[in-house]
């Protein structure tokens, strides 16, 4: 009796495995940086507030555009 529909062998399974797992971390790390990112633009707008480099009515306007 084959395995796997004519695959005699384990590894394809677990080389698939590896692939979707690899897959899936490397989507978490992706997501994970382009939030990071977009924290950071934030954080970045806020302390040139409070640094007085820009207004209020431009921060309000490049918040709203993030």
């Amino acid at each position: 009796m084959h395995f796997m529909y004519g695959y005699s062998s384990v590894w394809p399974l677990i080389c698939m495995i590896i692939v979707w797992l690899g897959l899936i971390i490397l989507g978490g790390f992706l997501v994970k940086n382009v939030n990071h990112g977009q924290r950071n633009v934030k954080k970045v707008l806020k302390e040139r507030f409070v640094r007085g480099e820009i207004d209020e009515k431009e921060y309000e306007r490049l918040k709203s555009i993030l």
